[in-house]
């Protein structure tokens, strides 16, 4: 395998020498005394939103006098969730962090900050040594009280390691559900066990190293830390889950959610990780339920709701009198209320149609609301052998169908299906070459795993992979903002994403594959020849 470099890295050696500067002088700091648990939220909420006590933005100058909006310009825009910094292009962003800022600097030289010289800094740009900031540094317009709450938030920002590491372990747990099969979990769970289990063996002798430093005092102490990776399966309705989830948690603290595994819904998995501020690393699954600024949980996609809005982009191209939904209770729940909300705010009429699909679908219950109406559009949200019980029976008319949920079984699907019959594909091109997907066949093959479910097996890759890049480039700080803001600025990783096309990574972005196709079926198989890519 060719070897990744992560730009940000190659990009931040000037910033890595003075972390590594900083943490050679113990990190002896003069940190601000801790206020009080408000006054350290309300820190919190000017580093990360720009949103002062009262509720209003934040203000400030840039370049001298150009006024801004703390929401435009917050610090964690810059300088990470984390507050660990990072690089762009050459420009470097220093740490903030706590134990860092309230430190001595030998890079460049500066004492440590206190509440007063921090306050300078921020409205002046003026530094304990008297250097001035670059310009593009925002001078904050803040109130003595709004200063001592943002240094109370910094203190305590990465002032330690996170929950689920020590000294010699890192722990991380994957979360299965039953709604996945028996076959679906075994063939994931066997990628990230046996990657663990490599990449333990292949470090086993990091932790006997001699690091740096020609003293006792000036060692760094061993950055190395054995994976443990725990199963956590999870039963019954997904109401249950969250309770789950928090026993497991309290029996086992993790340091992030490794991959996953669950077809129907993340939904409390992501409320869970949003809570507990966990990295949740990449899931499979086709429904992220995601709410709107969720940070934690990094996905493939938006997986049926991306469907649903590629749905009404198309039909806002190519309008019908009225569309039917058919689904099953459960996976494309969030699905069908998306693209209902979205028809409706266009003026289209909308109806659904929910079948029992625990046994034989009643085709009565489908076809005989569809035939009241000539030529509406029909969105059916289910999987091939549910569709096959419908073929010969529905009525003329456009149909939509989900390649999420028929999970690439196409051939045949025309006939005798309606002439206009359309496959909404948020994947790479049928028949497109994918070279992550074939370098993960051949780990797979050369470790002796069975691919039996490549896309889900190989999304299990791509998360160990990417966890496996941030954990490496956290140094000795254990920091879970950390991991995201390293994935934040590591776009080459984009290039080892298998199955999704057009993939990327950046600040605040949580879905690496962002659009996708609208494919007609002729002669059987999706036609690709005119595919355009959307990204609603």
């Amino acid at each position: 395998m060719r070897k990744y470099v992560n730009p940000a890295r190659e990009a931040g050696r000037a910033l890595t020498a003075l972390i590594i500067g900083v943490a050679l002088t113990g990190l002896v700091s003069i940190t601000p005394t801790f206020a009080s648990e408000q006054s350290r939220l309300e820190g919190q909420k000017m580093y990360r939103e720009g949103i002062r006590p009262s509720g209003e933005p934040v203000t400030a100058l840039v370049a001298g006098d150009v006024p801004i909006l703390g929401t435009q310009f917050s610090c964690q825009n810059c300088h990470g969730r984390s507050g660990m910094g990072g690089a762009e292009a050459t420009y470097i962003v220093p740490p903030i962090a706590g134990p860092f800022l309230f430190a001595e600097s030998p890079q460049p030289a500066r004492p440590a900050y206190d509440k007063d010289s921090l306050a300078r800094l921020m409205r002046e740009g003026v530094t304990p040594s008297g250097r001035i900031m670059d310009p593009l540094m925002p001078r904050y317009l803040l109130t003595d009280e709004e200063m001592a709450s943002l240094a109370d938030y910094l203190a305590t920002l990465s002032a330690g390691n996170s929950p689920g590491v020590d000294d010699k372990v890192i722990r991380f747990a994957t979360v299965v559900t039953e709604q996945a099969t028996p076959e679906q979990r075994a063939a994931v769970m066997a990628v990230i066990e046996t990657f663990a289990g490599e990449k333990n063996r292949q470090t086993r002798l990091e932790g006997r190293r001699l690091d740096r430093g020609s003293t006792p005092s000036s060692k760094l102490p061993t950055v190395f830390r054995e994976w443990k990776v725990e199963q956590w399966t999870l039963t019954g309705p997904s109401e249950g889950w969250l309770e789950q989830l928090e026993n497991l948690y309290r029996d086992t603290p993790v340091f992030a959610l490794l991959g996953g595994l669950s077809p129907d819904s993340w939904g409390p998995m992501g409320r869970f990780c949003e809570t507990h501020e966990i990295p949740c690393l990449l899931p499979g699954t086709g429904a992220p339920q995601a709410q709107k600024n969720d940070f934690y949980t990094l996905h493939f996609s938006r997986g049926l709701e991306l469907e649903a809005d590629l749905v009404a982009t198309h039909l806002a191209k190519h309008p019908a009198p009225a569309v039917f939904q058919v689904h099953c209770d459960g996976q494309a729940v969030a699905a069908v209320n998306e693209l209902e909300s979205s028809l409706k705010i266009a003026g289209v009429a909308t109806d659904t149609i929910t079948v029992d699909c625990s046994g034989s679908i009643d085709v009565d219950d489908v076809v005989s609301p569809l035939r009241a109406q000539a030529g509406v559009a029909t969105v059916l949200w289910l999987n091939r052998a549910q569709l096959d019980s419908l073929q010969g029976a529905l009525p003329a008319g456009p149909l939509y169908l989900s390649s999420t949920l028929l999970d690439g079984q196409f051939e045949g699907l025309s006939s005798p299906m309606s002439a206009l019959t359309f496959l909404v594909h948020p994947y790479r091109l049928p028949g497109e070459a994918d070279s992550a997907l074939m370098r993960f066949r051949a780990w797979a093959k050369g470790r002796g795993i069975e691919v039996t479910h490549p896309r889900l097996q190989a999304e299990a890759f791509f998360a160990c992979l990417a966890t496996s890049d941030a954990v490496a480039h956290l140094g000795r700080f254990f920091v879970r903002d950390y991991v995201l803001d390293m994935l934040d600025h590591a776009q080459g990783l984009a290039a080892y994403v298998p199955a999704y096309p057009r993939p990327s990574l950046g600040p605040g972005q949580r879905f690496l594959s962002k659009g996708g196709y609208i494919l007609p079926i002729k002669d059987g198989m999706p036609d690709t020849g005119d595919a355009l890519w959307v990204v609603p």
